[in-house]
């Protein structure tokens, strides 16, 4: 449509949405037809469309420590990726290498078939300079 190619790649038409609707021009005449609030709303859901491809990103090539984790807690976030639910987990972290337990909390994706409850032991990579940051495994 209009000449250009539909974009496959989401982080590539994310860029592509992120470059036109930030080009100061645009910018500046959705502020004045729009209002503040559309483009507030607009840089939130491209800001939310980011999260979710780093989220999808971790999930498809998870690296870091291998650790088993009790989960102490669990809340829904109300967000999918790929119709799988991302929930907050509070978990008491072991790592597979040795060392000492420690607890982290942090939002990741879980198969919906397959959602942890409280005290279920789950495998999960964590990095170890930032361990708020880490995937559940299958």
């Amino acid at each position: 449509m209009f000449g250009r190619k539909i974009e496959k790649d989401p982080q590539k038409a994310l860029d592509n949405a992120n470059k036109m609707l930030n080009n100061p021009l645009m910018k500046g005449l959705n502020k004045v037809v729009m209002g503040q609030d559309f483009v507030d709303n607009v840089d939130n859901a491209m800001a939310q469309a980011q999260a979710g491809i780093d989220m999808q990103k971790q999930y498809q090539n998870p690296d870091g420590l291998d650790a088993t984790a009790v989960v102490v807690a669990i809340q829904d976030t109300g967000k999918l990726i790929n119709m799988n639910p991302v929930v907050m987990l509070t978990l008491t972290v072991t790592p597979a290498i040795g060392g000492a337990a420690f607890g982290t909390a942090g939002e990741a994706i879980v198969s919906k078939i397959a959602i942890p409850r409280v005290g279920d032991t789950i495998k999960i990579k964590y990095n170890p300079t930032n361990p708020m940051q880490f995937t559940v495994v299958s």
